[in-house]
């Protein structure tokens, strides 16, 4: 336990002499691990078990008794956070290659979205990957690997794992490549292993919502409760990730919701509602109004994004008078055009309107999320968004507006997968942000060549983790990413394949064997109208 945390769940008793024992790791420093809710939940997956221990790891700060554990895990969110991963890894003494790491060392697990859409480029590093909801996985996970302290290897072993649905074992699945560099498949190795895995998907109860279960005034966001309104998003914009991988929406139950808030305000004013839109639950409104009824003396609120659609007065009110001075909408773009061909399902009516809303409500300020570079963008497009902007900015003086832009960046298992970026993301965001500040507007924006960088991973193949490893030596900063592509190994394509490439739809992708038929088709139609629109809207 670390200093200044308050525990809210009762924890079980445990012989630690009897039980399994867990590192959870998170890649990056203990303020921003434990500011996360998917962390928190599976550190309570794990706990709530009677017969295993759990020690937390982080970069700055680790639990006694990491070192001796049997299983260490780690979630990945954020896919510039995997170096980290390595550094864990060296200092416990382990390989970062699974090949090289004997039957003494631990099994090294992972999870989180960046494994769960595309594990390829991590296959070499991990022994055991796990996809789909935790609350599916981790507890099927845990029993089987009880199971397996039986068996007198660590290949019988994750031969035995490999047959729990959402487990995915690398080291039984290899590929084969095209003359071309492109995959032509990923094949198991034997019959234990599926060829195509299948993704757990929990249904929650009534009586069930995701919350935090460790309060702790030295996280990012001191000691607010995390609560989960919904899970994906039932918009579906072509290039969100949150979307597709978490599919299908679920929102949370309003009494079993409102239930765990009273519990978070027995310790704390500041309550944090989460999920990629929290204002489409179906009941909001009605949240809305059991959020005012407590007060804005008894409660401090955060959303973290709502959309411009769902906004009416009652939402704005709420905001306003428990604590919130500020509100954050994804807009994507200003062109209805682009909007349309990315499902955004946005018009520009809804965003006039929505801000003449933000403003009547007496809230201070708006911050609207952006992206360039999109499957489909004209230099139309990039005026259109110019245009808005500058309307809104002049009709609504008082208001602090701030545009957060960056450039679009492929990921697996969405419909824009198979779009390369644009080279002329870093032109694009200049030209936005030389407009856009002229008018007062606050333009921050992302650095185009660190989602070169992540377009990299998202895209790569197992063909990569090399690279990976050469620069998680290094300093891990841009110059290392440079100086690592000049030098791609002699199997490894080089960077723009996996970069800027257009794929052919009938190219096997690195996650093909990670979703089932039915999701391919899917996002193969949803690539299809988004390609078929942006010919035929001028």
């Amino acid at each position: 336990m670390f200093s200044g945390e308050k525990f809210l769940v009762k924890r079980p008793h445990k012989n630690s002499f009897d039980c399994i024992k867990v590192a959870w790791a998170y890649p990056n420093t203990y303020a921003v691990g434990m500011a996360g809710l998917g962390y928190q939940l599976v550190w309570w997956l794990l706990d709530q078990q009677s017969n295993v221990m759990v020690h937390r790891v982080f970069t700055d700060a680790v639990e006694d008794g990491w070192d001796t554990c049997d299983l260490i895990g780690f979630t990945l969110s954020w896919e510039l956070d995997y170096a980290n991963v390595l550094q864990i890894m060296r200092q416990r003494g382990l390989e970062p290659l699974a090949e090289l790491r004997d039957e003494k060392c631990p099994l090294v697990f992972g999870g989180g979205p960046v494994l769960s859409a595309n594990p390829e480029p991590f296959a070499a590093f991990f022994d055991v990957i796990l996809t789909g909801d935790a609350e599916a996985t981790i507890p099927a996970f845990i029993a089987e690997w009880k199971e397996c302290q039986g068996l007198s290897t660590r290949q019988e072993q994750l031969t035995r794992l490999a047959t729990i649905p959402g487990v995915y074992v690398p080291s039984l699945y290899a590929c084969k490549y095209n003359e071309d560099g492109s995959l032509l498949e990923t094949f198991p190795l034997n019959n234990s292993a599926p060829a195509t895995l299948a993704r757990p998907v929990f249904m929650p109860p009534d009586d069930y919502v995701a919350h935090s279960v460790i309060l702790s005034d030295a996280s990012s966001w001191s000691n607010m409760f995390l609560v989960e309104v919904a899970r994906s998003c039932p918009q579906e914009c072509r290039f969100c990730l949150a979307s597709y991988l978490t599919r299908p929406f679920r929102s949370s139950n309003v009494d079993t919701l409102m239930n765990k808030i009273d519990l978070g305000l027995q310790h704390t004013r500041k309550i944090g509602l989460l999920g990629p839109s929290v204002t489409e639950h179906p009941r909001f409104r009605e949240i809305a109004e059991r959020l005012l009824a407590i007060g804005g003396d008894q409660i401090e609120l955060s959303i973290a994004s709502i959309r411009m659609d769902t906004i009416d007065p009652l939402v704005l009110e709420m905001l306003r008078k428990l604590g919130q001075k500020s509100v954050t909408i994804a807009l994507e773009s200003g062109s209805e055009r682009l909007r349309a061909i990315m499902k955004k399902n946005l018009t520009e009516d809804e965003i006039i309107k929505g801000t003449e809303l933000i403003e009547q409500s007496g809230l201070e300020a708006v911050k609207f999320y952006g992206i360039v570079g999109l499957p489909g963008e004209t230099p139309g497009d990039l005026q259109e968004t110019i245009r808005l902007l500058t309307f809104l900015k002049k009709k609504h003086k008082r208001l602090r507006i701030a545009f957060g832009v960056s450039s679009f960046v492929p990921k697996a298992q969405t419909p824009f997968q198979w779009a390369g970026r644009d080279r002329d993301s870093g032109e694009k965001i200049e030209l936005i942000r030389k407009h856009l500040a002229k008018c007062g507007i606050d333009v921050r924006p992302e650095s185009h060549n660190w989602s070169d960088v992540q377009a990299y991973i998202s895209r790569g193949d197992r063909r990569i983790s090399q690279t990976l490893i050469e620069v998680a030596q290094s300093t891990a900063k841009l110059g290392s990413w440079k100086k690592a592509w000049r030098q791609p190994g002699s199997n490894c394509p080089k960077s723009d394949f996996f970069i800027y490439r257009q794929i052919p739809y009938e190219e096997t992708l690195p996650w093909s064997h990670l979703t089932d038929s039915a999701k391919q088709v899917m996002l193969h139609k949803h690539s299809v109208v988004a390609a078929d629109l942006a010919a035929s809207l001028v």
